[in-house]
């Protein structure tokens, strides 16, 4: 599919995404818009960067064609910073159409958000917690919402949102469009599915192997104890590379924890390198503030976790480091999907100690690859010589 007046989609919302820049559907967008166009239900799974959130946000606002007074269509996310960007395209694409937007979520003040509930919206987004307080002090109703959505499912249900998620649906009307979204629709995911929705349909886009085509991945041994000096010669190897140019390098580093990515940061900056963290331990307002800078260039190297990094949306990054190898293979995925996008070029770096060289299988088995002793640039090659040299007096 070539164009995006092949979906069905309508002047002004083809005319709002041409003033985005898009051109053409992706494939999850091109394989799921006739489905949801439809009414029926359905369950998605495609990668990360594969453009999902459109895929289900431009059939969405074609169904909801007029602007009312009541949320019609529920989003619900794991994440604040996941929340926000949903609704930052739903905003964008409907630009045309009138449809009012909001987003519900934690970690920030009651008083603007339920302003802006007061007022005619038709598309919420909202993080189940602070969607239910919201509810359960009628702040808002959802007697009228036709189209659910649950993006990222897999994580909603790996945070132990399923108590919320349940509530929360028995709320809504029975019958309904529900939409699901997710890395994974095995096991909890299929579940809730079996529970919630009616004949889904299912959609399974480039899910069994990560396309490496853009990726340089490479896995670098390194003791526990060496791999702050490790990240902080790489990082230094890029900068020299490549001349301040943020967009050349941009980097992303993945801690598995939280008191690891505040650490991190700090080992950085004692190394002379400007970073700074984002995690659940961050106030909203700091998170938003630190990816705002992020993405202007102010500073080129973040440091954080997986939840806080979910759904981010940071096009530009060049470099991701695997700090930490994640618990979960998919994880991995999400994390090194973080670059290599839209065409550019992109380096996935992976420390692998000895301490987490166990959980190598499954990753090579998800990739689909073997790993290969990694191809350095020769400033970085320079900079593992250094770092090296070091312990051999």
């Amino acid at each position: 599919m070539n164009s995006f007046s092949e979906l069905g989609l309508s002047k002004p919302v083809i005319a709002a995404l041409s003033e985005c820049g898009y051109t053409a559907p992706t494939e999850i967008q091109a394989s799921t818009a006739e489905v949801i166009l439809s009414g029926r239900d359905l369950m998605a799974s495609a990668q990360t960067g594969s453009g999902k959130t459109a895929a289900f946000a431009l059939p969405v606002i074609e169904c909801l064609d007029e602007p009312d007074k009541q949320p019609r269509c529920l989003v619900l996310a794991p994440t604040r910073e996941l929340a926000l960007q949903v609704e930052a395209e739903f905003r964008k694409f409907s630009k045309y159409k009138g449809l009012n937007t909001a987003t519900v979520y934690g970690g920030t003040g009651f008083a603007a958000q339920i302003a802006t509930l007061k007022k005619p919206v038709d598309i919420v987004v909202a993080t189940p917690g602070r969607l239910l307080d919201c509810v359960e002090r009628r702040y808002l109703d959802l007697s009228h919402v036709e189209i659910l959505i649950l993006d990222e499912a897999d994580r909603l249900l790996d945070l132990g949102f399923m108590p919320q998620l349940r509530r929360i649906i028995s709320k809504l009307p029975k019958e309904r469009q529900t939409l699901m979204f997710s890395a994974t629709l095995e096991g909890k995911v299929a579940t809730i599915a079996s529970e919630y929705m009616l004949d889904p349909v299912t959609v399974r886009v480039n899910t069994e192997r990560l396309d490496v085509d853009s990726i340089d991945q490479r896995f670098v041994p390194v003791k526990e104890y060496n791999k702050d000096d490790m990240l902080i010669d790489l990082i230094r190897g890029i900068n020299e590379e490549c001349l301040g140019d943020p967009e050349k390098g941009s980097v992303l580093i993945f801690t598995g924890t939280k008191r690891k990515a505040s650490w991190v940061k700090d080992r950085l900056r004692d190394g002379g390198i400007k970073a700074e963290e984002i995690h659940s331990d961050i106030s909203q307002i700091k998170r938003e503030s630190t990816l705002k800078r992020y993405r202007s260039g102010a500073f080129t190297v973040l440091v954080a976790t997986d939840v806080a990094a979910r759904g981010l949306d940071i096009p530009a990054i060049s470099h991701v480091f695997n700090y930490d190898l994640p618990e979960l293979p998919e994880d991995y995925i999400h994390r090194i999907g973080r670059t290599g996008r839209a065409g550019r070029a992109g380096v996935a770096t992976t420390f692998v100690s000895d301490e987490q060289r166990h959980l190598l299988a499954a990753i090579e088995n998800i990739i689909g690859i073997k790993r290969e002793k990694p191809k350095l640039s020769p400033a970085k090659q320079a900079a593992v010589k250094r770092f090296q040299s070091r312990f051999r007096r």
